[in-house]
């Protein structure tokens, strides 16, 4: 997924958006989807950083011409280069600031655009140092902040009442216009509100309640120095997302 520049041939492309070789021509043909044209049968051969634009619903060339309907309702967004679909709630596990920090801009800076609403749950101190690191790479922060692309807040002081704020949040947010969201989540702060026990029952219910209900990627941060093994692994077993991308984007 690195190399942007590999080509591929229309059955891999097919398996990569996951839909048929016919709606590809058909895509092409209609100048929705950027192709080039190699050998002398003029065979299709798509670049990965097309088809991964064409998910976002932002497609990387367009043609005179083109037909003006609108694409398939994406199901993906993309992350660091990686197409991750809606729904998917990963933890990450970190052993220092600094990796927490990363993990977090990584997750949230290319989701700071129109049509994106995302959500920074954390303690003022975690909130700031997070805030200070992806100032470097997203210097127009502040305004994001202003305009509602970027929300920040702290835990709720229990689990139903977290799941309540999303619920409203993300239900108004959509009303309003937003297409997706990405929510950051550092989760030592709300152990120390509600029991490990009631923890573990948290994040399960997050797949039933709000992962289903909207277009959303979440990513719970966990800190290794503090959580102990055994919580470890019961975050993990509670974020089967987390299995299906490359560890080191998730482990710092």
């Amino acid at each position: 997924m690195n190399d942007s520049q590999d080509l591929l041939d229309i059955k891999e492309a097919a398996q990569f958006l996951k839909v048929s070789e016919t709606s590809l021509r058909r895509w092409t043909n209609a100048g929705r989807l950027a192709c080039l044209r190699v050998g002398r049968r003029r065979e299709r051969r798509f670049r990965r950083e097309d088809l991964l634009a064409f998910m976002e619903e932002r497609p990387a060339s367009s043609t005179v011409g083109a037909l003006r309907a609108s694409p398939p309702q994406a199901t993906y967004t993309i992350i660091g280069g990686i197409p991750v679909p809606y729904g998917s709630h990963v933890a990450g596990l970190y052993a220092d600031n600094a990796g927490r920090a990363r993990q977090a801009v990584a997750f949230l800076a290319d989701g700071l655009h129109p049509g994106t609403v995302c959500y920074l749950v954390a303690a003022p101190d975690t909130r700031d140092d997070i805030l200070t690191h992806l100032a470097y790479s997203r210097p127009s922060l502040e305004r994001d902040i202003d305009d509602g692309r970027l929300v920040l807040s702290e835990h709720a002081g229990s689990a139903r009442a977290q799941y309540e704020y999303f619920q409203a949040n993300l239900t108004a947010a959509t009303r309003a216009g937003a297409q997706s969201f990405r929510v950051v989540g550092d989760m030592w702060a709300f152990a120390e509100m509600i029991t490990l026990p009631e923890l573990v029952e948290f994040e399960a219910g997050f797949d039933h309640l709000i992962a289903p209900r909207f277009p959303v990627v979440s990513l719970c941060q966990y800190d290794v120095r503090r959580f102990s093994s055994l919580d470890v692994f019961n975050a993990l077993k509670g974020h089967k997302d987390t299995f299906r991308y490359p560890v080191e984007r998730l482990v710092s």
